[in-house]
């Protein structure tokens, strides 16, 4: 047995994989699941169906390496190995800022801070100093109660427009549809781009409630250069929720929304959502009829970040 395997370490990383809708997202999915340390070593576009290029469906697979498992440290135990690594990009980082101030003085290894080499050592010396094994604790900037995204408000999600894509939308009665109708004028598609399903289906709106119509929508958006959205209606009473919500996946939506009424009451909204989010992964909230309520802000009890309102994109994810 080994002096390393002795004491309880591993020499060898730990590997596996991912997969995603995009790059970015799995590296976020990396850095909060497995830390900083863990690092993404490959990655693979895969693409799955369509025929001649259209209708194809992409995600990406990723390859994480962990660094090898092994004892923890003692409180207060150095790290020699981190210190030292630290000590030299603090060394190389000294050096680079005194060529900064006066090339003259070796201008064979000058570096500027437009220079791919100064971004290099920048970037390795911040992901070097957040790697400590041990969490650190936040600064309490704010009281506790305080919501985190008062500091760093994140943006209000947006329907997709590409061509071709499938957006749908579920609701109860007309609402998906004129969710739909609004964010199809919003890109430019107008009625072209608006497709309907399920309870509710004027006869001005050409239907799309099976795979193979949906298949043909989205050809048509292909060739026009525009995005289907999808008006699934539940009917005015929301019954066989189990059903429909098995309907509403089997269409395999690139983007799901969900459009809710806010005079509605939030406990009969939130029972047929959630038999929708049960089935398939919802990605935003439509909120309409926000005039007709004195209490609008009820449909952020949902849980889901508000994209669209009143016809037009809103300005935050949550109402104030």
């Amino acid at each position: 047995m080994s002096a390393l395997k002795q004491w309880g370490w591993s020499v060898e990383p730990r590997r596996f994989q991912l997969e995603g809708p995009s790059i970015d997202a799995l590296k976020a999915k990396v850095l909060a699941e497995h830390g900083p340390r863990a690092r993404i070593i490959a990655a693979e576009k895969v693409t799955v169906g369509g025929i001649g290029g259209f209708l194809s469906r992409a995600h990406y697979e990723v390859t994480v390496e962990l660094p090898p498992r092994g004892r923890r440290r003692a409180a207060g135990e150095p790290d020699a190995h981190r210190d030292a690594g630290l000590l030299a990009l603090l060394d190389r980082a000294e050096k680079a800022e005194a060529r900064l101030r006066d090339p003259s003085a070796d201008s064979s290894t000058a570096v500027s801070t437009a220079s791919p080499a100064f971004a290099e050592l920048m970037d390795t010396l911040t992901f070097s100093t957040e790697t400590a094994d041990a969490p650190v604790e936040p600064v309490a900037l704010i009281p506790a109660a305080e919501p985190l995204n008062r500091l760093r408000p994140a943006p209000s999600p947006a329907p997709l427009s590409g061509a071709g894509d499938l957006v749908i939308v579920v609701g109860l009665g007309d609402d998906a549809l004129e969710v739909c109708r609004s964010m199809s004028r919003a890109v430019g598609a107008g009625a072209s781009g608006v497709r309907a399903a399920g309870l509710v289906a004027p006869d001005d709106v050409v239907r799309a409630g099976d795979r193979r119509a949906v298949a043909a929508a989205r050809a048509a958006g292909v060739m026009g250069g525009y995005g289907i959205f999808l008006a699934y209606s539940l009917g005015r009473g929301a019954t066989e929720l189990g059903r429909h919500a098995t309907l509403v996946a089997a269409l395999s939506a690139d983007q799901l929304w969900v459009a809710v009424d806010a005079g509605r009451k939030p406990d009969d909204t939130a029972a047929w959502v959630g038999a929708i989010r049960s089935a398939a992964n919802v990605e935003a909230l439509a909120v309409e009829g926000l005039e007709a309520t004195a209490t609008p802000q009820t449909v952020n009890s949902i849980g889901l970040p508000i994209g669209w309102l009143d016809g037009s994109p809103a300005p935050a994810p949550v109402l104030p």
